[in-house]
């Protein structure tokens, strides 16, 4: 299996290709110096693999300030983002759930 970190930029590219390498050695690694993204190959343990290069990422993530970086696994895509707690997300305005709590769900314009 194959997989595809897509990061901002190609310098991004090559320090995290540095860190998947340290974990997964050279001949698992591709990287194209003109292209921000970084390939894996995984082995028999895929499960295994996709648990430690989602590791290396958010680590790559904190160390490097990004805030996000793109999966591709497969025929599906994932986006990795920073942490970030709880507290500090807010709902968009006009959410039906801040709405239902103020008690104005269903209520009719004049």
């Amino acid at each position: 299996m194959e997989m595809r970190i897509v990061v901002p930029d190609t310098t991004s590219a090559s320090v995290l290709a540095e860190g998947l390498t340290v974990a997964f050695g050279a001949n698992r690694i591709s990287r194209w110096a003109d292209l921000p993204e970084v390939g894996v190959r995984c082995g028999r343990h895929s499960d295994r693999a996709v648990l430690r290069v989602l590791d290396v990422v958010e680590g790559w993530l904190d160390q490097a300030g990004a805030g996000f970086a793109d999966m591709q696994l497969g025929k599906r895509s994932y986006r990795i983002a920073r942490f970030a707690p709880v507290e500090s997300w807010q709902r968009p305005s006009g959410d039906p759930l801040e709405l239902a709590e103020s008690g104005q769900a269903g209520a009719r314009r004049t």
